[in-house]
């Protein structure tokens, strides 16, 4: 009909208001869809349910090989590949056990609430509750963190214990918990929030800055930050250090936070140690951390300000994640605090890749700042010795493929070359986060 935009260009457009500028989507012929189709139900039926779980490598490994035998694919079809390998993780990726409520752990049971969204490609939100040993609960975080046309998640600690969400089980069940709303519920990746106040809000800190390439922004409100020589401290000159692997991380998150300088529950001084290193890491790159709104207010004990959280829904609801962006700062921490327990029954899940980054043994401490200007990337790379063990992971909407890509290492140029589209590479993006947004179709090894 005249006047109305075929639904093919629609969609075309709209992703490329959203992603960057349009990239011509090549077709695949019937018998590479039907091998991808085939190749997409057997990952989603061996991949893990819940990030309790490990892969089991050979399985991983025979499944990677098998798309990457396919061959390059053709240029400008990652989305297609993508969109073919994503469909089976609606009934075949994570989800929640049969009442829908909770989940097998290793540590028992673990209970959440959820609020529903009708329809695909809605925000979620993750409430974390407040508490401390023996106490705390999911009801709490629910009965406050609601966003409207929104999926609400809201994990209740397995074990109540101080810091519950900086724990080896209180991360992974975050995690789980956005993979099932990405695959179950199909929510929108890039609109992904984590917020909360006092133990939420230290849980919401721990979560945006070890996983900023999940969220589109977080509220952590009324917490603390793990540091030396303690995390209870009422001023910011009794912070003698602070958990690193944190704060540069988040320098593309916008977040929304706030302190009460009378409160005695999660006392300031940490937040107040923040916020001067947030400054800090502004005035040495003026172009980051610009999402970073910080407040604190005079005569408050442990309770919301005034207008609070209005402010901070208004605040979310706008922002989007910066899914592919230009200049990155990855600090890395293997071992943050608290570490584990003895008897743990899983080890601290690591963190392998970071936007458009990876490196599959981390160092600690090590940090990597990595910038790309057309098809050139740019890599600084602090307490490791060069770029030995990093990727590099690109797509068309961040690179011309029909140029060669440079990487360089400082002054000098460490690769050179064009890199091929690769199922594989697709495939594991797609694992790596459990979405169909962040996705990559080729890699760099250096």
């Amino acid at each position: 009909m005249r006047g109305m935009a075929r639904p093919w260009l629609r969609s075309a457009c709209w992703i490329a208001l959203l992603t960057g500028p349009l990239v011509a989507q090549a077709p695949l012929d019937d018998v590479r869809k039907k091998k991808l189709a085939d190749l997409a139900t057997r990952f989603w039926k061996a991949r893990p349910k819940t990030a309790f779980e490990a892969w089991d490598p050979t399985a991983r490994e025979a499944l990677m090989a098998e798309a990457s035998a396919m061959g390059p694919i053709p240029e400008g079809s990652w989305r297609a590949v993508a969109d073919l390998l994503w469909k089976p993780a609606e009934k075949l990726g994570p989800r929640a056990g049969d009442d829908g409520k909770s989940l097998a752990t290793p540590y028992g049971p673990a209970r959440f609430l959820m609020k529903s969204a009708s329809g695909k490609g809605k925000p979620v939100l993750v409430g974390l509750h407040g508490g401390g040993e023996g106490a705390g609960d999911a009801s709490e975080a629910a009965g406050t963190w609601t966003l409207p046309q929104s999926w609400g998640f809201y994990p209740h600690g397995i074990r109540l214990v101080h810091d519950t969400w900086n724990t080896v089980h209180g991360e992974r069940f975050i995690l789980t918990l956005l993979e099932i709303a990405k695959a179950r519920h199909q929510a929108d990746p890039d609109r992904v929030y984590v917020a909360g106040f006092s133990m939420g809000g230290t849980g919401s800190w721990f979560m945006a800055g070890r996983h900023p390439d999940l969220f589109a922004a977080a509220a952590p409100c009324a917490g603390v930050l793990m540091a030396k020589p303690k995390s209870q401290v009422l001023r910011k000159e009794d912070v003698e250090d602070l958990q690193h692997g944190l704060l540069p991380n988040v320098r593309n998150l916008a977040m929304w936070s706030f302190i009460g300088l009378e409160d005695r529950n999660c006392y300031p001084g940490t937040f107040l140690y923040v916020a001067d290193r947030m400054e800090e890491l502004k005035r040495q790159d003026p172009d980051g951390y610009a999402g970073w709104n910080f407040k604190t207010i005079p005569g408050l004990a442990h309770k919301y300000p005034p207008g609070e959280p209005g402010q901070c829904f208004k605040f979310l609801e706008k922002q989007r994640r910066d899914t592919f962006p230009k200049r990155l700062t990855w600090e890395v921490a293997t071992d943050p605090y608290p570490l584990p327990d003895p008897d743990e029954p899983t080890p601290r899940i690591a963190k392998r890749r970071f936007y458009w980054l990876g490196c599959d043994r981390p160092i600690d401490r090590q940090v990597v700042r990595a910038a790309r200007e057309d098809n050139v990337v740019t890599l600084e790379t602090v307490g490791r010795d060069g770029v030995k063990g990093l990727t590099v992971f690109l797509n068309p909407q961040m690179i011309d493929p029909a140029r060669e890509v440079v990487v360089r290492h400082g002054a000098k140029e460490v690769y050179r070359g064009r890199p091929a589209p690769d199922a594989a590479v697709v495939l594991d993006a797609i694992d790596a986060r459990c979405e169909a947004s962040m996705i990559f179709d080729r890699r760099i090894d250096l």
